[in-house]
């Protein structure tokens, strides 16, 4: 996906479109876009950071997507110049393929930094490393699939908790500090 197609790009949903496809979830969207748990001053080294397109693959029923995405959708709207465009991942399995994580395992959500010519500049997938502490201690060495149901709603309910509590922030700060080191950004959003 380097440069990503003029044409896939376009199929992209916007924030509005996409939002009048989730069936899943509509609570928890609405209250991460109304707080998406930062303010300007965290976006404040973003500016010196050319304008780019994010790419954010991801669906209604995941936890790290319904907690991270509306966040990322108003650092968009924030950001001179910035758009934007949501995937469905079951809807772009070849646009997911460039993103597996580990190389195998369809992982949302993605979140891909395109420069104006369409060239992927980092992306990121998943979960902050802390969530992901906190989801490996959950599952004490088991997999989502082999907790019983009641174990599988409990995590559910852990993970939200984590995510109105720190995991969002975590997300953030680990995505923004992914685009200060790629772009060479000190603290202060100067180059280095």
């Amino acid at each position: 996906m380097n440069p990503i197609d003029a044409t896939l790009l376009n199929r992209g949903l916007s924030w509005r479109e996409y939002r009048a496809t989730v069936e899943k979830n509509a609570d928890v969207f609405d209250r991460v876009y109304d707080d998406p748990g930062f303010d300007d001053a965290d976006l404040a080294p973003l500016h010196a950071v050319p304008p780019l397109t994010v790419v954010a693959i991801g669906e209604d029923w995941c936890p790290d997507v319904y907690h991270t995405l509306p966040a990322w959708v108003r650092v968009a709207e924030r950001l001179p110049g910035w758009e934007l465009k949501i995937f469905p991942r079951d809807q772009h399995p070849q646009l997911m393929d460039a993103f597996l994580y580990r190389g195998r395992a369809r992982r949302v959500p993605v979140y891909a930094f395109y420069d104006r010519r369409r060239y992927l500049q980092t992306w990121w997938s998943g979960r902050s490393a802390e969530a992901q502490r906190a989801v490996d201690g959950w599952l004490a060495g088991r997999t989502f699939d082999q907790l019983e149901p009641a174990e599988r709603a409990a995590l559910g309910k852990r993970l939200d908790a984590g995510y109105r509590e720190r995991f969002r922030r975590a997300n953030f700060d680990e995505i923004l500090a992914l685009l200060k080191a790629f772009f060479h950004l000190g603290p202060d959003g100067a180059g280095a």
